[in-house]
This record gives C-alpha cells, sequence and structure tokens, in this order.
C-alpha cells in the first residue's frame, strides 16, 4: 500500500491535494507537477502515474482554454486518493457545460475529454456553475 507523510494506513486515505492556479498557459504545467509529486509521494508510478498527468494536463488545458468564466478566476484542482481509486476533480468560474460527442471529422482539437472518456474508470461533468470535470482512476489494475 502507498506511503506519505500525508497517507493513513488505517483508513487508506490521503490528504487531499489543492491548488488554485491562475488561468494561464502556465497552469496545466503546473498541475501535471503536482499530481506527479503526489505520485510519487504516495510510491506509484507506472502506467497510473502517467494516465493521471496526461489526464490532468487535458482537463486544465480545457478550463484555460474553454472557460466561460472571468479571466482572472482561478483554476481549482483537488485530488484524493481512497484505498480503491485515485480522484481528481478541476473547477473553473464557467457556466457549466453538457460534453458533446467528438467529431471524427475534426482533425485538430476535441481529444481531452475523449481521452478522460477512454482512461478514466469513471468521469463526469457538474454542468452548473461553477463548472467542475472529475475522473477517477483504480489504484489497482
Amino acid at each position: 500500500m502507498p506511503t506519505s507523510r500525508d497517507y493513513d494506513e488505517q483508513t487508506g486515505l490521503s490528504a487531499p491535494l489543492e491548488l488554485a492556479l491562475e488561468r494561464n498557459v502556465q497552469a496545466p504545467a503546473i498541475a501535471r507537477a503536482a499530481i506527479s509529486g503526489l505520485c510519487q509521494d504516495l510510491r506509484l508510478g507506472g502506467s497510473l502515474r502517467q494516465t493521471l498527468v496526461l489526464l490532468i494536463s487535458e482537463v486544465v488545458s480545457n478550463a484555460v482554454l474553454h472557460s466561460s468564466g472571468p479571466d482572472d478566476a482561478p483554476i481549482t484542482v483537488t485530488a484524493m486518493v481512497t484505498p480503491d481509486v485515485f480522484h481528481v476533480s478541476v473547477s473553473d468560474a464557467g457556466d457549466g457545460f453538457t460534453p458533446a460527442q467528438r467529431d471524427p471529422a475534426r482533425v485538430e482539437g476535441g481529444y481531452g475529454l475523449f481521452l478522460v472518456a477512454k482512461a478514466a474508470s469513471r468521469w463526469g461533468v457538474d454542468a452548473s456553475s461553477p463548472t467542475t470535470v472529475w475522473f477517477e482512476l483504480p489504484l489497482t489494475a
């Protein structure tokens, strides 16, 4: 089982990671580094770590590019590990949205939520304000 200074072996829960990011081009890189650091602290590696880093990058990038909220409103990232799953949520000040199917004729863009849907064990969008996209990955294969 993972260990960390913020990991409780009795409950199997980690202290949540919480970030408030400026809505700019640096936000995805900061989120990737934070998730990667949490994975390192919890001794999670391999494909789980790579998938988490990919998905957080996609979801934070979507918030930077597509949020209908004010430009100066932060993007909030929360990550928590339970005994079974790694749960991540990304919120922005947007008005919410309903995910659309990916247009297969579109060559550029439109892959972010498609990748989340393919890689996550569970995911969703809270379609109210603030907009929150969340996903989960199992800790065991």
